[in-house]
């Protein structure tokens, strides 16, 4: 820990901006960092587009560095800093700036940097002075500390992934999680809203939030700072000036050479109206905007960008493209319906050629075609631009992409119009009437040229000019509904997440101010023979989905892929919106529904798949009308399996299937070939199976003719299984995983926080040391992050927070089901050393055991610290302790698990100094922690009171994470001692 009473200095705002990037910050930059350095963030920035918004990270990092040595209750600089966008593919410069910022001050030994970061440590009281992490899919993505609540972090995510786990839910997620992210959102938090054009109702949820968290609705609310700011060209209306930067001050925010230069770049736009219907087999706009881009690759410009309204339209465009284009250009295709792990390799490969900032120079012209998914969060700039028309909103943040930084010519443009879109007496399904209103008032303003074509110039000041003389720009701007008013007795229902509540509010509505549809994560896996489910659930126990190879998709739409049902997909690109249909309830092909080793299950039938799903299907099913892949070959479905790829890309240890279908497409390999054989066999030979891996290592093929070995990316991950564990893969051959990686790297399970099974090292830990290294955590954490009151309870709720484990037979199931180890251990432990994969040997240990069905060992730990913990006098702190014991995996909010034990054995130990015993008798005699009068649910209600929603999720957030934070820090720290 840091010595809480050095002073460290503070150096100048423009100093510590010059020493990050090598330049002065822009005037508005340095303005707003001088606001919220001693003060609250204004609630919006009317600020254009391309003037360097990011560069509020900076500033939000330096506000908190200038405040770390403030109390808590006095800061209002908060240390979570979450970055958040509206679209459903984050290619961000966010995320990027972050980790540079991240990494300087890591590395910075004298000046500037390692003043703010000296600062910051101080605060966090870690060795890294900032983390960075990216929420997708459920999964806080990091380098592990973002995971850690004292830490001072920067966090991209989306609307839906942050909205749904600040009001409890967490999409994708097990809800027994959910408290955690609620807690840590919504406590020393701020969200910024990048290009918030339609996010008013999330922002009206915000304010909502804001106001809940305050004294009025808690007896004794935490006092962690909390806020929220937006940024967007075109602010919502109705906002006091008082809230909105730089208001008045507007004319020295932006003045500036380089910004200048970026907002007055000229970007002459045609306007082409197409005046015939799409046919079934003919889009005009399709065939228009092809015929565009292609005139722009002929009249020399190197990176062009089309941009369309529909998923489907960008395929079609995309693919014409790429057959019309296939030797003067590349095409690229970027939508939202791509899985994570093909987004990154896609953004890699191309961004270095399309990146605002420096690009190199590509061999051939790029041409991207998107959805809405490049306006916001893209740091891409484009050299000529064709767009369907949009909201005026959304034209403003795609011709932002056009020409970023600014050019000495105008930059060429087209927009392109359907006659039957603009004319259509029903709004459009994206943009209601502010297409059609958008498009007349462009034409209104638009001025002829000398070939009689319509043009107007979409550069960020000739436009803003325009904008400005708009009295109500409202009829211009996408719909934007009113999210419903959030009332406290919503919050009732949302907070109760074990188990959630029937019925229970629709949080869609207030993201979106609309029900969107919900989704699900469709996982290919090509080890699933189709004629043989008998094996499925086995095969993904042992390999387990990672969510870079998860595409969301909405659930209508898989149940009708499923069914292999025709369905036309017109929906947009937008997180929270397109059509919500039902979807076939009836049979549908086979599919994995994972939720975790022990509550997996095959289904049949559209009816059994619910909002927020896991599925895995065989990779023969194939992803065409589902979704974008791009590793997949033409002639088969093999690679869309992509799990070796994207369970290292998350940090998790190597891992290589040696099974015959996997292997396909590269077993005229000899060598290859020969290890898969051994790999098959009825008793495979280790030491053969070592040869057979160094002869694959070895391979190489004698000229062109020859078979080729696997590609390299596979080559090293085989290198680095092949000392690792082998477990037979239930499809045939073997499993080959790598020992354990730094844990801080990994991505944790969607399912294993709640898993009593899960360890949380490579070694054995007894149950006397962890519990003490927990405590330790905890009172570290509790130190930096609450007030004074309540460190002793959160320390006590740690001490005993596994004390439940001395159940003999709970040691027996930590011990693989091996009796005499449990009997003749010295000492209990609490986590075991490996973990049994296989959810058939995991049911056997336990029904060994003699453990009941849905057994928590955490309330037994209730019970034993009810009876033997020297608890706080106050009743309310002793009520914290007992709640947080029972909580510590998700349960208890409000209800226990259904556990039938009618024979309990006694239970006895020595914890902290403290023996503990309860005979069968005693066991029994106290109401099961299911039954109503426990004393669970009347606790948690309390609790709730006392501290607020959001506050009792933040303790027990804390409890949480140091129990991971002491699994996977302090065990690494005790290790390197």
């Amino acid at each position: 820990m840091m010595d809480g009473e050095t002073v460290w200095s503070l150096p100048d705002f423009g100093e510590y901006f010059r020493t990050l990037w090598g330049r002065d910050p822009f005037p508005w930059q340095a303005m707003l960092a001088q606001r919220v350095a001693s003060g609250e963030w204004p609630q919006a920035l009317d600020l254009p587009t391309a003037s360097g918004k990011t560069g509020c990270i900076d500033i939000a990092v330096y506000a908190l560095a200038a405040q770390a040595e403030r109390a808590l209750a006095e800061r209002t600089a908060p240390r979570r800093i979450w970055f958040v966008v509206d679209r459903r593919i984050v290619v961000d410069g966010a995320f990027k700036r972050a980790t540079s910022i991240a990494n300087k001050l890591a590395g910075a030994t004298t000046g500037p940097l390692k003043d703010v970061a000296d600062r910051l440590r101080g605060l966090s009281g870690t060795e890294r002075p900032l983390a960075v992490g990216r929420l997708r899919g459920g999964i806080l993505r990091d380098d592990g500390w973002a995971r850690i609540p004292s830490q001072p972090a920067v966090i991209t995510s989306t609307v839906d992934q942050v909205g749904s786990r600040l009001l409890f839910r967490g999409y994708g997620h097990s809800l027994l999680t959910a408290p955690i992210l609620a807690g840590l959102a919504a406590n020393d938090s701020l969200i910024i809203l990048d290009e918030a054009h339609c996010a008013v109702p999330f922002m009206q949820t915000l304010e909502a939030i804001r106001r809940y968290r305050g004294p009025v609705w808690a007896e004794e609310p935490l006092p962690t700072p909390f806020g929220f700011v937006i940024m967007s060209a075109t602010p919502p209306q109705g906002l006091p000036p008082a809230t909105v930067f730089p208001g008045l001050d507007r004319g020295r925010a932006l003045d500036h050479p380089e910004l200048r230069h970026r907002l007055r770049t000229s970007k002459l736009a045609d306007l082409v109206a197409l005046d015939r219907q799409r046919a079934a087999d003919h889009d005009p706009l399709v065939t228009r905007a092809v015929e565009c881009a292609a005139q722009f690759i002929e009249e020399g410009r190197r990176r062009v960008a089309v941009m369309v309204n529909r998923v489907r339209t960008a395929m079609e465009v995309a693919g014409d493209l790429q057959g019309g284009l296939a030797d003067r250009a590349d095409v690229i295709l970027l939508t939202g319906r791509i899985r994570p792990f093909e987004r990154d390799d896609l953004v890699q490969r191309w961004g270095r050629y399309l990146r605002a900032n420096e690009p190199e120079e590509p061999e051939r012209p790029v041409v991207a075609v998107a959805t809405q998914c490049l306006e916001v969060g893209a740091d891409f700039s484009f050299d000529a631009l064709v767009t369907e028309c949009a909201s005026l909103d959304a034209l403003r943040q795609r011709f932002g992409r056009l020409a970023r930084f600014g050019a000495d010519q105008p930059a060429p443009a087209v927009i392109l119009a359907r006659e039957a879109d603009v004319e259509a007496e029903e709004p459009d399904p994206v943009y209601g009437p502010a297409l059609a209103a958008t498009w007349r008032w462009l034409k209104e303003q638009a001025t002829t040229d000398r070939e009689g074509r319509l043009v107007i110039d979409m550069g960020v000041e000739a436009l803003d000019r325009r904008v400005r003389e708009v009295e109500d720009l409202s009829s211009l701007l996408g719909p934007s509904p009113d999210a419903p008013i959030l009332l406290p007795a919503h919050l009732d229902l949302l907070c109760q997440t074990a188990p959630s509540p029937h019925p229970e509010p629709d949080v869609a509505f207030y993201l979106h101010g609309q029900p969107g549809p919900p989704e699900v994560s469709v996982v290919w896996r090509c080890d699933l023979p189709v004629g043989d489910t008998g094996s499925w659930l086995e095969t993904i126990a042992l390999c387990p989905p990672v969510t870079g190879e998860m595409l969301q998709a909405p659930l209508w739409r898989v149940r009708a892929w499923l069914a292999q049902q025709p369905a036309v997909d017109d929906s947009p690109d937008v997180e929270g919106l397109g059509s919500e249909r039902e979807g076939t309830r009836d049979g549908i092909r086979p599919c994995l529904l994972w939720r975790g080793r022990d509550r997996s299950r095959v289904v049949t039938s559209g009816a059994d798949i619910s909002p927020g799903d896991v599925l895995v299907v065989p990779a023969s099913y194939g992803i065409e009308g589902l979704g974008q892949a791009t590793r997949a070959k033409a002639s088969g479905h093999e690679e869309l399996d992509l799990w070796e790829a994207a369970r290292v890309a998350v940090g998790q240890p190597a891992a290589v299937r040696l099974n015959p279908t996997v292997l396909g497409p590269w077993l005229d390999c000899p060598p290859l070939r020969d290890l898969v054989e051994l790999a098959t066999s009825p008793a495979p030979d280790r030491d053969a199976i070592q040869d057979a891996i160094q002869a694959v290592l070895e391979y190489r093929p004698q000229d062109a003719e020859s078979p080729q070995p696997p590609p390299e990316w596979w080559l090293k991950l085989l290198e680095a299984v092949r000392r690792g564990r082998v477990l037979e893969h239930p499809a045939g051959g073997l499993i080959l995983v790598a020992r354990a990686a730094n844990r801080r790297e990994a991505e944790p399970d969607l399912f294993a926080d709640d898993d009593d099974l899960a360890s949380a090292a490579d070694g054995e830990v007894s149950l006397g040391e962890h519990s003490q290294l927990v405590r330790r955590a905890a009172e570290r954490l509790a130190t930096r992050c609450l007030p004074a009151s309540l460190h002793d309870a959160l320390a006590l709720a740690a001490l005993w927070h596994d004390a439940g484990k001395l159940d003999p037979r709970f040691q027996v199931l930590l011990r693989q089901g091996d009796e005499v180890a449990a009997a003749t251990a010295i000492v209990p432990i609490a986590k075991s050393a490996s973990v049994p994969t296989s959810p058939v040997r995991r049911r056997a240990i336990r029904e060994a055991s003699g453990l009941p069905e849905s057994f928590r060992h955490e309330m037994v730990s209730l019970e034993l610290a009810r009876r033997f913990a020297t608890l706080p006098a106050d009743d309310l702190l002793a009520d914290l302790v007992l709640h947080l014991i029972a909580s510590h995996h998700g349960h208890g909010r409000p209800l226990a698990p259904v556990v039938v034990d009618p024979s309990p054995p006694e239970v006895s130990g020595i914890l902290a100094g403290t023996e503990v015993r309860m005979d069968p008798d005693a066991r029994t005699s106290s109401p099961p922690a299911h039954r109503l009068d426990s004393g669970i649910v009347e606790r948690f209600w309390r609790l709730t009171r006392r501290y607020g929603w959001w506050g009792l999720t933040y303790l027990e957030a804390l409890l949480r994470l140091a129990d991971w934070y002491a699994s996977n820090f302090m065990l690494a720290e005790a290790g390197d001692a």
